[in-house]
């Protein structure tokens, strides 16, 4: 039998676990108003326990690799979760204040306490090992020492993360200590504790709450408390065998960042076991794509995978803030409902059947049940009544132009005037006639999902009416008969046939130049994912050919408007609303030149991967719009207006079917997109 050791790796993980309960419990129970005390100690003992093994952690690994990948390891472990946890958490707040938020995704002085203090604590590690390493101990014992000085919540810990140093720097002793040294110790240590607890009740020393002596009598009470948290699985092995605590070790710094989310909504008692279980189920799957995220072969597909879920859940909580004040809850679970289908369809445990035939069947059912459902949800709603004109801006110059006028002068039934490129309008003429350009969705989606079949089978096309149908952003376009997202379906579509044929610009770079030109008389910012696809290409073409295919692009482009101009030029180009201005009235100059770096950097950067290119055309999509609306929200100092008619947050739907493009087409366990099916 296998000897155990004092903090082995299921004993640190046993430790986390029970500690965070005891912090989540005593989180929600406080917001009851009537609760025990001692949970304040709870609570406080798990903050120390997390900081010891943090220290711990810390220096083993130094141990093993040096101080190589520690920024990584730090950026992909602790930050980006907290990242997400703060972009997810703003629909929850009263307002927004940009400063709050830069000091939140600093670690400056956050919502999150702990990890701003974990954060320092990582940081002086480095420096230390960086420029100082024979000197280390006094160094952090130096900067131990000075946190005494911070704030309460701080000093009761200021050598909790340095003791777990001391116990990794001297482990080859620590891992001799007995079972019954190991308990006498931590007896010792909590006799100790409890002796600083009793001294800090006494009526003359509470004067002192909130002053540097106060805070040094706590700071003998909470570390050592935390050593029979510590010595416990080591001690009493037996321990170890509740699953329970060493699954919530797992997730313990997931649900550390997550269960904060939902303290406002607890009422009770009931509220609090209903709270402490939603966010356990949260922090489960949070931490499996996090997981994912740590691993090269897998971050790209989890990166997709965080912004699908951003944009439906931006989407969603717009609405479901103006019909309930639990919307919190609601879109949390939603996303979290978002990740775990995610999980789920890129670990290998969900393929389509083996069997081709049974998968083609599944595949034409999925679509066909996709088609139908967004026929009945977009009838269900009278046009008349949606306060989105898109459809109005594509149907009403088609009828203008159908009855001799000129399209660009007809108005939206909302009164607004048309933006749509002559292309995009030409496509959507079979629909007009048809009665409903509406009808243009149902097309371009089934089109899109036919693609990503073509390119990775019939399991990846199940795969991607799966995630469209979940996306509660088709729904609402569906609905409104919104022409945004059919816009990017097709794009989506045109690359994945692309790839899926292995055409790329360098084969055919005038047959492709055409078509740049066509897609930029459908809408602008289709010109980004282009611009990523095409450009490695064409810097390797020669000087002349250069050339020819920019001519080429902006003929095509030009051509399309050539019979608008000569009928009236005045009203193409000059009107205070032409289709120009509307489609590039947002942002700034400056904006633009940002965007057009980006979109470089991201074009020199994919190098072949269709997944980093899929990935790369998303967040330029969602990039495009949040960049104008952040300059606006900031010249204009509305930033609570995110959620207001005043920024239509649709446009971020447009990254959608590259996300769903790149999910849909990943293989198995390595998460990464697979071959495609019609070059095999």
């Amino acid at each position: 039998m296998q000897r155990q050791y004092l903090l082995s790796r299921d004993d640190t993980q046993w430790m986390q676990g029970l500690s965070i309960l005891g912090i989540m419990l005593m989180h929600y129970v406080m917001q009851t108003g009537q609760y025990p005390r001692v949970l304040n100690i709870v609570g406080s003992v798990g903050v120390a326990v997390f900081l010891f093994v943090s220290g711990f952690g810390i220096n083993e690994s130094y141990k093993l690799n040096g101080l190589k990948g520690f920024w990584r390891k730090r950026l992909l472990r602790v930050a980006l979760p907290c990242w997400v946890v703060f972009l997810f958490r703003l629909p929850f707040a009263d307002g927004f204040d940009p400063r709050a938020q830069l000091l939140n995704f600093l670690f400056i002085d956050s919502d999150l306490w702990f990890i701003d203090f974990i954060v320092r604590w990582y940081i002086v590690y480095w420096l230390v090992r960086r420029f100082t390493p024979r000197h280390a101990t006094a160094a952090l014992a130096g900067f131990g020492f000075t946190c005494i000085f911070l704030e309460q919540l701080m000093a009761e810990q200021a050598f909790s993360f340095f003791a777990g140093y001391m116990a990794s720097r001297h482990y080859d002793k620590v891992k001799r200590w007995s079972r019954a040294k190991a308990a006498k110790t931590a007896a010792a240590a909590v006799a100790y504790g409890v002796l600083f607890a009793i001294v800090k009740s006494l009526p003359p020393v509470r004067p002192y709450v909130g002053t540097l002596p106060f805070n040094i009598i706590l700071l003998n009470i909470k570390l050592p408390l935390a050593a029979a948290l510590i010595a416990a699985p080591y001690v009493a092995p037996w321990v170890k065998r509740l699953r329970f605590v060493n699954w919530l070790g797992r997730i313990s710094y997931e649900l550390y960042i997550v269960h904060f989310n939902f303290m406002p909504y607890v009422t009770g008692y009931a509220s609090v076991a209903a709270f402490s279980a939603f966010s356990m189920a949260v922090s489960e799957v949070f931490n499996r794509v996090n997981a994912r995220l740590k691993d090269n072969r897998q971050i790209t597909g989890a990166l997709a995978a965080l912004l699908f879920t951003a944009v439906c859940y931006t989407l969603a909580c717009k609405y479901a803030m103006r019909a309930t004040d639990s919307f919190g809850p609601l879109c949390i679970t939603y996303a979290a409902a978002l990740g775990a289908v995610y999980l789920l369809i890129s670990g290998g445990k969900a393929s389509a059947p083996s069997d081709p035939r049974r998968a083609r069947v599944l595949f034409w059912l999925s679509l066909a049940a996709l088609a139908a459902l967004q026929s009945a949800v977009q009838y269900h709603f009278d046009p008349m009544q949606n306060r989105v004109d898109r459809w109005s801006a594509i149907a009403n110059p088609l009828t203008a132009l159908f009855a001799g006028e000129f399209p660009y002068l007809a108005e939206t039934h909302l009164g607004g005037n048309a933006s749509p490129f002559p292309v995009w309008m030409a496509f959507h003429i079979p629909f007009w006639a048809l009665g409903n350009v509406g009808l243009s969705e149902i097309f371009t989606t089934a089109l899109f999902v036919y693609s990503v079949k073509a390119r990775g089978g019939y399991t990846a096309g199940i795969k991607a009416a799966l995630l469209l149908g979940l996306s509660a952003n088709l729904w609402y376009e569906t609905a409104v008969r919104s022409d945004l997202i059919s816009n990017f379906l097709l794009l989506a579509a045109f690359v994945n046939m692309l790839s899926c044929k292995g055409v790329t610009f360098g084969d055919r770079p005038y047959l492709l130049s055409a078509a740049a030109g066509l897609w930029l008389s459908t809408r602008l910012s289709t010109a980004f994912p282009l611009f990523i696809l095409f450009f490695p290409y064409w810097l390797k073409l020669p000087a002349k050919k250069k050339a020819a295919t920019v001519a080429a692009v902006v003929a095509v482009f030009c051509l399309t408007f050539l019979p608008l101009a000569v009928w009236d030029a005045d009203s193409l180009f000059f009107a205070e609303n032409n289709p120009f201005s509307l489609q590039s009235r947002q942002g700034h100059p400056s904006d633009t030149l940002l965007l057009a770096a980006t979109a470089v950097a991201f074009a020199l950067s994919w190098r072949g991967d269709y997944g980093r290119l899929m990935l790369s055309s998303a967040v330029m999509l969602v990039l495009t719009p949040l960049t104008a609306y952040v300059h606006s929200m900031y010249a204009y100092g509305n930033w609570t207006e995110f959620f207001s008619s005043a920024y239509d947050i649709t446009y971020f739907d447009a990254a959608l079917p590259f996300c769903a493009s790149l999910l849909a087409t990943l293989n198995g366990a390595a998460g990464r997109p697979g071959s495609p099916a019609c070059k095999a």
